[in-house]
């Protein structure tokens, strides 16, 4: 579909004003002097109504003007009350939005880019041992990394990396125990099978609870665990499969679809440091 020339476009419309900030945006002080002006006018209009005709002069008439009051006075409370909540509400996502800003920026400047720069030195080194030195580095980088930005307590990042069919834990940071599972291929090893098929795919798994009734394929996890969630992310840079990161929480429904963002962009990172540069 073509796009019409800007001169046959239809141009705004000049006589229609711009529609006015709802209630809910306006700042806090402004909107409740606002409810107490139209509570004054619903009053004000209220008893002009019922002074029309002169004061009543019996307790039923009296009773009568109470029972109007309150029935007026209930939708405008609950009216009040809703304003309020939906201006509190749109305060609470202003500083949601601000406080992801602000982890934005601490993860691009304080993370993201110490990492790149070792990256770079990897791929400029001139010999082996100055490389295997700045990968083991890096490795190190990305785990610390992976365990400070997601969310859980006491959360533990390791770095499983793939040698010779197998994945052992080569790089970790967070809670004490070490981890010490290794992913093989044997056929009495489910777990380590699906690890390595998740590699081979470049895939990723979410995990919210190890101690739910149904679980992905090779999510169990191994006796005497001190996990309750976990993220693994494949690490690979083009066809070229290094192995898996991962983290874990003692606590279930720890991690969400921010975390798992940022494992994949941690596990890309490391992949792009990792990879055979022939």
């Amino acid at each position: 579909m073509s796009t019409p020339p800007l001169a046959d476009r239809p141009g705004p419309d000049v006589g229609a004003l711009p529609p006015g900030p709802s209630p809910a945006a306006w700042p806090r002080s402004r909107l409740r002097a606002y409810i107490a002006l139209e509570a004054f006018a619903v009053a004000l209009g209220y008893v002009v109504a019922v002074l029309w005709d002169g004061l009543p002069t019996t307790w039923s008439r009296w009773a009568l003007v109470a029972a109007g009051a309150v029935a007026v006075a209930i939708p405008l409370g609950i009216k009040s009350r809703r304003e309020l909540r939906q201006e509190a509400e749109a305060r609470s996502a202003e500083t949601i939005a601000i406080e992801a800003d602000t982890k934005l920026r601490l993860v691009v400047g304080d993370v993201v880019t110490p990492i790149a720069e070792v990256v770079g030195r990897v791929h400029q080194a001139g010999t082996e041992t100055e490389r295997g030195s700045l990968r083991g580095q890096l490795k190190q980088l990305i785990v610390e990394a992976a365990a400070n930005l997601c969310d859980g307590e006491r959360a533990r990042a390791t770095f499983f990396e793939l040698d010779s069919g197998e994945m052992r834990a080569t790089a970790w940071f967070g809670r004490g125990d070490q981890p010490e599972t290794v992913f093989t291929d044997a056929p009495d090893d489910r777990r380590g099978q699906e690890a390595l098929l998740l590699v081979r795919f470049h895939d990723f798994l979410l995990v919210d609870d190890v101690r739910a009734e149904t679980l992905p394929r090779g999510a169990e996890p191994r006796p005497g665990a001190t996990y309750h969630s976990f993220i693994s992310v494949a690490v690979f840079c083009a066809e070229e499969n290094l192995g898996m990161l991962s983290v874990d929480a003692p606590e279930p429904y720890a991690f969400d679809e921010t975390d798992l963002n940022v494992m994949r962009a941690m596990a890309q990172l490391l992949g792009a440091g990792l990879v055979d540069r022939r």
